[in-house]
């Protein structure tokens, strides 16, 4: 009965081990060509904000918002392309008293789109 029970585990055994599939090689996700800005948005309190108007052809973002914010002083969020980076980084403490440049690197670093920012009262 000893021996029976040694092979029943070996079969076990030798079954996980065959059983175990190895990864196909050459199969790798491709990344993001994609280098948009998606969203763009500033933030006058936890639940009033203004949304940019994105020109995807012009790179240009222009944002309206009321006279009482403080151009000098903005953390805008800013939405990019799936695994994209952005600079300055989204939350980065900004002045928009004049237009600023946002850089989008694709996720694979072929991409780079410039954006001018622009804020208006």
């Amino acid at each position: 009965m000893g021996i029976m029970k040694k092979y029943i585990y070996l079969f076990f055994m030798l079954m996980c081990i065959v059983s175990c599939e190895k990864p196909e090689e050459g199969l790798v996700a491709e990344k993001s060509v994609n280098a948009d800005i998606v969203r763009f948005r500033i933030y006058q309190n936890q639940n009033v904000f203004f949304d940019g108007t994105i020109d995807q052809e012009g790179n240009t973002v222009q944002v309206t918002i009321p006279e009482g914010i403080d151009k000098s002083a903005i953390r805008p969020q800013v939405l990019v392309s799936a695994g994209a980076v952005v600079t300055p980084k989204s939350g980065e403490l900004q002045d928009f008293t004049n237009p600023v440049e946002y850089k989008v690197v694709s996720e694979n670093g072929e991409n780079t789109k410039t954006y001018m920012i622009t804020v208006n009262y």
